[in-house]
């Protein structure tokens, strides 16, 4: 019964926090009986269900309840199946938001091994758009994680991708994480390949695209102070 998967997986956040306390009694519990339920659900076929488990998932890892080495071996394997080519696309769509959601939580390491190849893959999935639309959503989190290097050599040809996307809501999304992708990179690419871009969602055929632009222009402009001179600087809250 769906309701009743669903319900569990609310407890499970509790649960955790029990087996975390009383670590020395029940060292090995949540990782050998509770995670593979969570991971499971993942991909179950009540919609309600995956919701809860994806919850679930994102609380565990706020937590730190997941261990580093089952983050490596029972979550991101699950995750990198169900963003596969051949994945249900509802499933799909959910599986990469996960992983953008949870790269700021596992770390730069984990991310750029075992998320951003998927993750560059999923913004050029040519047949979804709502795939897309979630990594457009989500890239200037990615990029803050991964860092400028990665971000300039992986990720920057994959931005230009999805900044001249054939569905507006995708360069919309784009525009909006504008601020945050120019933050990870050199005062170089922001003046010599951001800046046309930019200028190309301003004068986007789209007027949400445009207005999208508009709104990310002041905070955009901000990463090109030199806090020496100006005394200003972008700081992260």
């Amino acid at each position: 019964e769906p309701t009743v998967r669903a319900e569990l997986m609310e407890q499970v956040p509790h649960i955790a926090m029990f087996c975390q306390e009383n670590r020395p009694s029940i060292p090995y519990a949540f990782s050998k009986y509770l995670l593979p339920i969570v991971v499971r659900y993942l991909a179950d076929q009540n919609n309600q269900v995956r919701k809860t488990s994806q919850a679930a998932l994102l609380v565990l890892l706020e937590q730190e309840l997941i261990e580093r080495y089952d983050v490596e071996t029972k979550v991101c394997p699950v995750l990198i199946d169900l963003t596969a080519p051949d994945s249900n696309d509802d499933v799909k769509t959910e599986a990469v938001a996960i992983m953008c959601k949870m790269a700021s939580m596992v770390g730069k390491d984990i991310t750029e091994r075992l998320v951003l190849p998927r993750f560059c893959e999923m913004c050029c999935d040519c047949r979804m758009f709502h795939v897309r639309k979630v990594c457009a959503a989500n890239f200037g989190d990615i990029c803050s994680v991964v860092g400028q290097q990665a971000t300039e050599e992986m990720l920057l040809p994959r931005f230009f991708q999805l900044c001249s996307d054939n569905v507006w809501g995708v360069r919309k999304a784009c525009a909006e994480c504008f601020m945050a992708v120019s933050c990870a990179t050199s005062q170089e690419v922001r003046r010599t390949k951001l800046s046309t871009l930019f200028i190309n969602l301003i004068s986007d055929p789209s007027r949400w695209v445009r207005q999208a632009a508009f709104q990310s222009l002041g905070p955009f402009i901000s990463t090109f102070a030199n806090p020496s001179t100006s005394g200003q600087y972008f700081k992260e809250e």
